[in-house]
């Protein structure tokens, strides 16, 4: 069993969270004489520098738990990727926790019992031009609604949903599609003119929205959707389509949707793209997405699997 060292975003999920848990995990891992210990973050990029920093262990295996949103997560993996004494696990103490909903068993990452009787399970990373992401990658007009949704979340009663919603309504306001080039494992070069694209290892994100809905972090394969352009009309019929993740087999969508499976995406655009990893914002006018197989080990909290993804579960009833 590792030792557990809990990195708490004091700022996640309006701040309520913080208190109670740090009594809770100390007084459930003194109670059994495990060993632990609790960091608060300071602010953007200390989760980053505290794991990276973190004395490497030479007879015991760590396990850095995030307790925060998926922004406090993708710090955390990016700090320990490069490791080789550590797993990685997750508190849910945000307003969306995308990435957990990858897995079965979702409560139990909020059980310390069930968490401290985990075991490691080996999922797979994307490399984004040198930052890795744990869940997904989006990049154009779904990116800017994620940046302007922070906006909306500090507003009282609103909700990671409902914050990803407004983002969605206030961005339909100004530029919807860029133009770009994209190359898909190495393959030749095409032209395309996107409203959104996603690159994904997970198959949720924005609290709720399932882009890539036969994705799965741990099978050794990336999935790209890109919407091409449309009407504002269009984009209005289709926000609830792409959210519950029918976009894919809706034939009326079919000209409007671009999807690929593979290891490897090149991005090239005249003008900055705005980009979204893991809900952390990026501007580039190039950009590479490389799947690493295998590349974390997450920590799994007795009781939580691996779930079958919407998509292949639609399929099988």
């Amino acid at each position: 069993m590792p030792d557990f060292i809990f990195i708490i975003n004091p700022a996640a999920g309006k701040g309520i969270h913080t208190q109670s848990l740090c009594a809770r995990i100390q007084d459930h891992f003194s109670a059994c004489g495990q060993n632990f210990a609790i960091h608060l973050t300071t602010g953007a990029g200390d989760a980053l520098d505290f794991v990276r920093a973190y004395p490497q262990s030479q007879e015991r295996q760590l396990c850095f738990v995030a307790c925060g949103g998926d922004g406090t997560l993708h710090e955390v993996v990016n700090g320990a990727a490069h490791r080789q004494d550590c797993a990685v696990s997750v508190i849910p103490c945000g307003s969306g926790n995308d990435y957990i909903k990858n897995f079965s068993g979702t409560e139990a990452f909020s059980d310390l019992k069930k968490l401290r009787n985990g075991c490691p399970c080996p999922v797979d990373l994307l490399d984004c031009s040198g930052e890795y992401t744990v869940n997904l990658c989006n990049i154009g007009f779904d990116a800017r609604v994620a940046h302007h949704m922070s906006k909306f979340k500090k507003i009282p009663l609103v909700s990671g949903p409902l914050a990803y919603t407004l983002s969605l309504i206030f961005c339909l306001a100004g530029p919807v599609s860029s133009a770009a080039t994209l190359s898909f494992d190495g393959a030749e070069a095409v032209e395309e003119r996107l409203i959104l694209a996603v690159a994904a290892n997970g198959f949720c994100y924005g609290g709720g929205y399932y882009p890539a809905p036969d994705a799965c972090p741990a099978d050794g394969q990336m999935e790209f959707c890109g919407v091409r352009k449309m009407s504002r009309l269009q984009m209005s019929r289709f926000i609830s389509v792409y959210k519950k993740g029918e976009h894919l087999k809706d034939q009326r969508l079919a000209a409007k949707i671009l999807y690929r499976t593979g290891r490897s995406l090149k991005i090239t655009s005249k003008r900055p793209l705005v980009i979204c990893l893991d809900g952390e914002i990026r501007k580039e006018r190039e950009f590479s997405v490389r799947l690493l197989p295998a590349a974390l080990s997450f920590w799994l909290p007795e009781g939580a699997a691996l779930a079958v993804p919407p998509l292949a579960a639609a399929v099988s009833q």
